[in-house]
């Protein structure tokens, strides 16, 4: 996560199902998704398979809310703390 403008380790999962299930569980700590704001999903790495699972895995937090999802790499200087494969869910918490 980045808070106050440092780069924070959120968890650490071992795993695409298990790093997903910390995602959503995050986003869920977090209020939920505020859909009435930006919302952008990226990605490291030359591939965005993990993304595109990531998304399925997670379709209740989306599919009712959003068409589709804007998604983006993630750039160099974030990617390099994260490493490749990595998941990013950028997003304002709702305010429930």
């Amino acid at each position: 996560t980045i808070t106050d403008g440092e780069i924070r380790v959120l968890g650490k999962a071992r795993g695409s199902r298990q790093g997903n299930n910390l995602l959503v569980q995050e986003i869920q700590k977090a209020g939920g998704v505020d859909f009435g704001k930006p919302v952008l999903l990226g990605y490291t790495g030359i591939s965005d398979q993990l993304l595109k699972k990531y998304i399925r895995d997670s379709a209740s937090l989306w599919q009712e809310h959003v068409d589709t999802l804007p998604i983006e790499v993630v750039g160099s200087t974030v990617g390099t703390h994260a490493g490749p494969g990595a998941v990013a869910v950028a997003f304002f918490a709702s305010e429930k």
